[in-house]
């Protein structure tokens, strides 16, 4: 199925359903960062150690960002997947509510915390439709997550209304005009994985989503990550200002912070 590249509202069950069998055939992190589930089974204490040190040495931009959250405060992952993020989250101080379309993510997730006796909890529920009540949430974290939802703007729309008056949204979204974008196009190479593609891939301007956050009070966006661990030796040797440089001029993600 060709990736859709458009935001459009009103998406189908049918949709939903699609996206969701596909990160249940391929649980994010397994394959998406290049792996597979390690020797000791979905879900072992080796599994998530040999994940996490995967996600964060190619993530160099993403513990910061999470440690820009205020401990003590309550956030709502959107996305959640098998649970790397909202388990640093939670060794971070913040009290934790994740959610994920599919529910082997949320299980997953939510075994893992239990076993730890965490301040968390994970639920099956898309992100167009959220099951809690208006501004119940000092943060909304999503992680390239909503590129890949039926209905991108409507997701956005909920996280603004579970947010608290000052609450913020921290987002990453695919960036269209950047580095990763046009090697893509150029060698056509798919997105993500060559065996089988999201039915929904979509990628942004900046200009877009400001117009996407227009309901938020402020927007900040800057772009990040050039390119990962996919890139082999060039992302290993490039100097790290340099790889910072190219990360501002043309980062494949958009890292957005609004504020309710």
């Amino acid at each position: 199925m060709k990736p859709i590249e458009s935001a459009n509202r009103g998406s189908t069950p049918g949709l939903h359903r699609e996206v969701s069998d596909f990160w249940t055939r391929n649980v994010n992190a397994e394959r998406i960062m290049g792996r597979t589930v390690s020797d000791g089974g979905r879900g072992s204490d080796k599994y998530f150690l040999d994940l996490e040190i995967q996600r964060y040495r190619s993530h160099r931009h993403l513990p910061a960002w999470i440690a820009s959250m205020q401990p003590g405060l309550h956030v709502l992952e959107v996305g959640c997947g098998i649970g790397l993020d909202s388990a640093r989250m939670v060794e971070h101080g913040l009290r934790v509510t994740a959610v994920d379309l599919t529910h082997i993510g949320a299980a997953t997730a939510e075994r893992r915390a239990r076993q730890h006796g965490w301040d968390a909890r994970y639920l099956c529920a898309s992100g167009d439709a959220l099951p809690f009540p208006d501004q119940a949430f000092d943060y909304v974290y999503s992680f390239g997550v909503l590129h890949h939802a039926p209905d991108t703007q409507a997701c956005i729309d909920e996280a603004w209304r579970v947010l608290k008056p000052g609450g913020q949204a921290l987002v990453m979204l695919y960036h269209r005009r950047s580095l990763n974008e046009w090697a893509h196009r150029l060698t056509r190479v798919p997105f993500e994985d060559r065996d089988e593609l999201c039915p929904v891939v979509r990628r942004f301007t900046k200009a877009e989503v400001q117009q996407m956050f227009a309901k938020f009070s402020s927007v900040q966006v800057q772009s990040d990550f050039v390119f990962g661990e996919g890139y082999g030796r060039l992302f290993r040797l490039t100097p790290r200002p340099l790889y910072r440089l190219l990360s501002r001029l043309a980062g494949w993600h958009l890292m957005i912070r609004a504020t309710r």
